[in-house]
C-alpha cells in the first residue's frame, strides 16, 4: 500500500513537471489545401433543413458544398480527390459520447477474459504465471458472472501462487485477486469497506478475492500512471485505440482523459496529421490528477482536434457488480441496493458549484436512484442559478431510471448520454432486477420521445463491444448480438434513423458541437463514413453487418476498406 501511496505522489509531481513544457510548447495551423468529392452514392445528411444532395464537396477541413453533381463539378481543379461511391451510403462520422482511450488500447492489448468460465480463466492465468517472474503482476480484464459466477481467490491463488493477479471484471467496477495481491493491498478480514466501494466477503468475513468501485484500491491507478509515464508503451495503447476508432467509423470521441499526458500526446498526433479522430477530453472531478489536467492541459478554443470538455463524477457503480444505486434491492442478492459515492450534501455541492461556475458537468448514474439523487441536486441548483438548465449537464448510462425523474430532466436540461451495447444481455439483467423490473430498465426511447436530448456511445472498454453500427443494431432490436434473446420491452426500440441521429448530431449537441460536427451540412467539419449498405433500409438484424469502407476526417481519408 505504501508503495503505491509512493508511486501516486512521485507521478504527480512528475505529471506536473512535463505538462509545464508540454503547455508551453504547444501549437498547430489547420491544413485546408485538400480538396474531396463525393458522389454517386445513397447520402443520409442527418439535417433535416436540406434536400438529399447529389455530391458533397470538401475544401480543406470543411464541408464546402453539397447539391446537384454538375454544380459540384465546377468546383474542382486538377488536384481533387474524387472518390466515385458506386452507390454505397455516405453519412456522418460516428460521435461515441463516452470513451477511456487509454483503458481501451491496454484492454485490447491484453488477454480478454470474456466468455470464459471461472476454470478456464485460471488456466489462462496459470499460462500467463509461467511467463512471469515471482512477485511479478498478473492482470487481465472483461471476466463476468454470466459465465464465471462464482469467482473466487482460491482459483488463482493454485493458478498463480507466486505472483499478484488483478482481474478486472468487464463493468471496470469490481476486480477479481488473489491473496497474494490482497496482501500487496493491505486487505484482510479486519479491513473495513472502503467509502463507495465493497470487499465481498464469505460467511466467516474472509475477503473472497472480489473487490467492488473504491475498494479495488489504487492497483489499476497504478497501472495507469506506468502507461503514461512511459513514452513508448503509451504511444502503443493510444495508436491501437485510434486503430480501432477509425475502423468502426468514429470521427469523434468525448474521453474520459484525465491527465496532460495523454493531451500532450494527442496534440503531437495532431500535429503531424497523424491524428484520426477528434477528442474532447474530460478530467476527473476529485482525483488527483484533476487539478495538474485543469492547470496543464492546455487548449485553443479553436482547435477542433483536441478540446477540452466537462468534468465527470462518479454517483454510483455498475449493475454488473450490484453497486449501482437502486431504489429497490438487487433481485439476486437481497438487502443490497447499490453504493452512492457521495452524501447527498456533498452531491449537492458540487452540482452548485458547477451551476455557480458556468461548467458542464456529468454524473455517471446508473441506478434509478442514482438519478433521482442527482435530479434533486440540479433542481436545487436551478433554483440559486436560473441558467442551470441551458448548461447541458449530463447524466452518463442511466439503465434504469424511475419514469417520474423523465419529465424531470427534460425540465432541467439534462443532456442523456446512454450506451445501447448495455442492451447486449437481457437474461442477466432478468437475474440482477428480476423479470418485471429488468422489462422497465433501459428507456432510452422514452427519454427520447419526451423531448430530452439523447447521445449514444460505447463507454469502451467497460462494454466488450464498441462499433457504433453494432450499437446501433442493439437500439433498434434490444435483443443480443446473435438475436436468441430479446426484444428486451419492444415499445423502447429506436428507428435505424433515430438511432443514428442519435450517434450523430446528438452526441455532436451534447458535446456543445452541433453547429460544428454532426451532420453533412455546408460548413460543418467534412467527418464522414461510407458504409457498404444502407442502415436505414436493411433488414434491422443485418445493421451490425454492415462494412465500415471508408472514414474521412477533417478532410483526410484515415481509414479504407480493402473492399472498396
Amino acid at each position: 500500500m505504501k508503495n503505491y501511496k509512493k508511486l501516486i505522489i512521485f507521478s504527480i509531481l512528475l505529471v506536473l513537471c512535463i505538462a509545464i513544457i508540454a503547455y508551453l510548447t504547444d501549437g498547430y495551423q489547420e491544413n485546408d489545401n485538400t480538396s474531396i468529392l463525393l458522389f454517386n452514392g445513397n447520402i443520409i445528411t442527418v439535417d433535416s433543413t436540406t434536400s438529399k444532395p447529389e455530391a458533397v464537396f470538401i475544401k480543406g477541413s470543411r464541408i464546402y458544398f453539397t447539391g446537384t453533381l454538375q454544380d459540384a463539378r465546377k468546383l474542382t481543379d486538377a488536384s481533387t480527390i474524387t472518390i466515385n461511391l458506386k452507390g454505397r451510403t455516405l453519412i456522418p462520422g460516428f460521435n461515441d459520447n463516452h470513451t477511456h482511450t487509454l483503458a481501451a488500447g491496454s484492454f485490447y492489448s491484453e488477454a480478454i477474459l470474456w466468455n470464459k468460465t471461472c476454470e478456464e480463466i485460471a488456466v489462462i492465468i496459470s499460462q500467463e504465471a509461467k511467463t512471469k517472474k515471482p512477485g511479478e503482476l498478473i492482470s487481465g480484464n472483461s471476466w463476468d458472472y454470466t459465465t464465471c459466477p462464482k469467482p473466487h481467490k482460491s482459483l488463482l491463488d493454485k493458478a498463480a501462487p507466486n505472483n499478484p493477479v488483478f482481474l478486472t471484471q468487464y463493468s471496470g467496477h469490481a476486480a477479481w485477486v488473489n491473496s497474494r495481491m490482497l496482501e500487496e493491498m493491505g486487505i484482510d478480514k479486519n479491513t473495513p469497506d472502503p467509502k463507495g466501494g465493497q470487499i465481498v466477503r464469505d460467511e466467516k468475513g474472509e475477503p473472497t478475492g472480489i473487490l467492488r468501485d473504491t475498494a479495488m484500491g489504487t492497483s489499476e491507478y497504478g497501472k495507469f500512471i506506468k502507461q503514461i509515464l512511459s513514452p513508448s508503451l503509451h504511444k502503443k495503447l493510444i495508436t491501437k485505440a485510434l486503430t480501432l476508432y477509425k475502423e468502426a467509423g468514429i470521427t469523434s470521441v468525448q474521453d474520459n482523459t484525465w491527465e496532460p499526458f495523454t493531451v500532450r500526446l494527442l496534440k503531437k498526433y495532431r500535429n503531424s496529421q497523424e491524428l484520426s479522430t477528434r477528442f474532447t477530453c474530460w478530467p476527473m472531478g476529485n482525483s488527483p490528477l484533476y487539478y495538474a489536467f485543469t492547470w496543464f492541459a492546455s487548449f485553443d478554443k479553436n482547435d477542433y482536434w483536441v478540446r477540452k470538455g466537462l468534468v465527470k463524477y462518479f454517483a454510483d457503480g455498475a449493475f454488473s457488480t450490484r453497486t449501482a444505486w437502486l431504489s429497490q434491492e438487487y433481485a439476486d442478492e437481497p438487502g443490497n441496493f447499490g453504493s452512492p459515492r457521495y452524501t447527498t450534501q456533498e452531491l449537492e455541492t458540487i452540482v452548485m458549484e458547477a451551476a455557480k461556475e458556468k461548467q458542464q458537468i456529468t454524473f455517471h448514474a446508473i441506478g434509478d436512484r442514482a438519478v433521482t439523487e442527482v435530479l434533486n441536486a440540479v433542481e436545487k441548483a436551478q433554483a440559486v442559478y436560473p441558467w442551470t438548465n441551458t448548461l447541458r449537464f449530463r447524466i452518463e448510462h442511466i439503465q434504469i431510471i424511475n419514469p417520474n425523474d423523465i419529465q424531470r430532466m427534460k425540465n432541467l436540461g439534462i443532456v442523456a448520454c446512454v450506451q445501447p451495447f448495455t442492451l447486449c444481455n437481457p437474461k442477466k439483467d432478468e437475474t440482477l432486477l428480476g423479470k418485471a423490473r429488468a422489462k422497465k430498465a433501459y428507456m432510452f426511447y422514452s427519454i427520447y420521445k419526451a423531448g430530452i436530448p439523447v447521445a449514444f456511445g460505447s463507454d469502451i472498454p467497460a462494454e466488450v463491444d464498441y462499433q457504433p453500427l453494432l450499437g446501433i443494431y442493439y437500439a433498434v432490436t434490444r435483443k443480443s448480438k446473435d438475436g436468441t434473446m430479446g426484444p428486451l420491452n419492444k415499445d423502447e426500440c429506436f428507428s435505424p434513423y433515430e438511432a443514428l441521429y442519435c450517434y450523430t448530431m446528438g452526441s455532436a449537441y451534447a458535446e456543445f458541437m452541433e453547429n460544428e460536427k454532426g451532420s453533412i451540412t455546408k460548413g460543418k467539419l467534412a467527418d464522414f463514413v461510407v458504409l457498404s449498405d444502407n442502415l436505414i433500409t436493411v433488414p434491422v438484424h443485418t445493421i451490425k453487418d454492415i462494412k465500415v469502407l471508408m472514414t474521412i476526417t477533417g478532410g483526410r481519408i484515415v481509414y479504407k476498406h480493402n473492399d472498396f
